[in-house]
């Protein structure tokens, strides 16, 4: 009798572990997705503010210190995502641009976002 016991509690500690092996791999696939998802969101709103503020800049002749640093930091975050060669040649053509003084009373593309 304590053998069928014994074989019994080693089927179900097996149905059990193979219930949560189960369950883990079901989340893994649940927060893959999600992972995936934020990528692609991440990717888009990277792309999007980069190319809003280089267009933005390169309707001038020149660009404002405060904001030649903060398309620095948005050309990092895009080119992060590994997107295309397009972004490069933009950040190029910003970077030839003269640069002014932040404080001048010139436009600021900061100070006139909405």
């Amino acid at each position: 009798m304590t053998a069928i016991v014994a074989i019994m509690a080693k089927a179900f500690l097996a149905a059990c572990g193979t219930g949560v092996l189960t369950l883990f791999i079901l989340c893994v696939k649940i927060l893959w997705k999600k992972l995936k998802a934020d990528d692609l969101t991440m990717k888009a709103l990277a792309h999007d503010a980069y190319f809003r503020q280089a267009r933005y800049i390169l309707m001038y002749e020149d660009v404002a210190e405060e904001d030649l640093e903060n398309h620095n930091y948005l050309y990092k975050a895009y080119k992060s995502q590994g997107l295309n060669g397009t972004g490069d040649a933009m950040h190029q053509q910003i970077l030839q641009k003269k640069i002014r003084p932040t404080d001048s009373d010139h436009r600021n593309i900061l100070n006139q976002l909405p």
